[in-house]
C-alpha cells in the first residue's frame, strides 16, 4: 500500500510540475533588439510586478536576469533588469537592461554596466521587436552587450 501512496505522489508531483512549466513557457514574451542579434524572452509576473528574462538570438543560453516593473520619470512604465553575464565570459561587467512596458512592437530599451559598482556607464539602446526569432548572428550583427 506504501508502495502505491509513493507511485501516486510522485505521478501528481510530475503532472504539477509539467502544469507549470508548460504555464510558465505560455507567458514568456520573445523580444529582439532591433539591428543585433539578440534579445530577451521575458516572463512577467503582473501579481508581484517581476519579470525573468534569458537571453535569446547570438546571447541564447549566455545570460539571465530578474527585474521589476515601475515607472522611470521622463520614461514611463518599464522592466528594469539586473543581468548576469558569466556564462558569456562577461563576469567582470554587471549590467541593467531598461525596456519599455508594456512589450510592444517599437518600444525602446537602454543597457547600462558597471565593472565596479561605482561607476555606470551607457552601453546602448534602441527599439525591439516583439516576437519572431532574433538573427542568431547571421548577418555579423553585433550583441546588445557589445555596444560600449
Amino acid at each position: 500500500m506504501n508502495a502505491k501512496r509513493i507511485l501516486l505522489l510522485g505521478a501528481t508531483v510530475l503532472a504539477m510540475s509539467c502544469a507549470s512549466s508548460a504555464a510558465m513557457a505560455a507567458g514568456t514574451v520573445s523580444i529582439s533588439f532591433f539591428g543585433l542579434c539578440d534579445g530577451m524572452d521575458i516572463l512577467v509576473n503582473k501579481t508581484t510586478q517581476t519579470a525573468l528574462e534569458t537571453g535569446n538570438g547570438c546571447d541564447l543560453g549566455a545570460n539571465f536576469g530578474a527585474g521589476t516593473i515601475g515607472k522611470i520619470k521622463a520614461r514611463g512604465k518599464t522592466i528594469t533588469f539586473a543581468v548576469n553575464l558569466s556564462a558569456k565570459g562577461g563576469s567582470a561587467y554587471q549590467y541593467v537592461y531598461v525596456i519599455d512596458y508594456p512589450l510592444v512592437t517599437g518600444g525602446r530599451w537602454t543597457n547600462f554596466y558597471t565593472m565596479d559598482g561605482k561607476t555606470v556607464g551607457k552601453g546602448g539602446g534602441g527599439t525591439y521587436n516583439v516576437g519572431g526569432d532574433p538573427h542568431r548572428n547571421a548577418n555579423g550583427l553585433r550583441s546588445s552587450t557589445d555596444l560600449h
